[in-house]
């Protein structure tokens, strides 16, 4: 993959940043659905998140039969953890919580702290 030969270093990492952020954010994404958020070419981004895949930041959640493009990327939990421990102390993080809290309760599913008796930002 040519293209990300041609990208500098500072700017493969910035890619890697979006994509780590945006599947943060997402919870999943597929390349396909990557290119369309960050507008960056698909073979870039498969090269990087492949590049995560090997560094385990990320893993496939869906092997898709079609192509690598279609395949689903998830985080690793342990980078999850590790996010949400560097956010517990941000307002906006919290309100997060907060509003998946109440989306779980207003579509009918429990409260995962009833669930594990654990809260939330541990």
């Amino acid at each position: 993959m040519e293209i990300s030969l041609t990208l500098a270093k500072e700017e493969r990492l910035q890619l890697q940043a979006e994509i780590l952020h945006s599947l943060w954010y997402d919870g999943a994404a597929s390349a396909l659905r990557l290119e369309r958020r960050l507008g960056r070419p698909c073979a870039l981004i498969l090269d990087c998140l492949q590049d995560l895949t090997n560094r385990e930041y990320l893993y496939i959640h869906w092997p898709s039969p079609e192509s690598a493009s279609h395949s689903v990327y998830y985080l690793r939990w342990w980078l999850r953890r590790a996010i949400r421990q560097m956010l517990k102390d941000s307002p906006r993080y919290r309100m997060r919580l907060w509003w998946e809290l109440v989306c779980r309760e207003e579509s009918g599913l429990p409260n995962p702290e009833r669930i594990v008796n654990v809260s939330p930002s541990s």
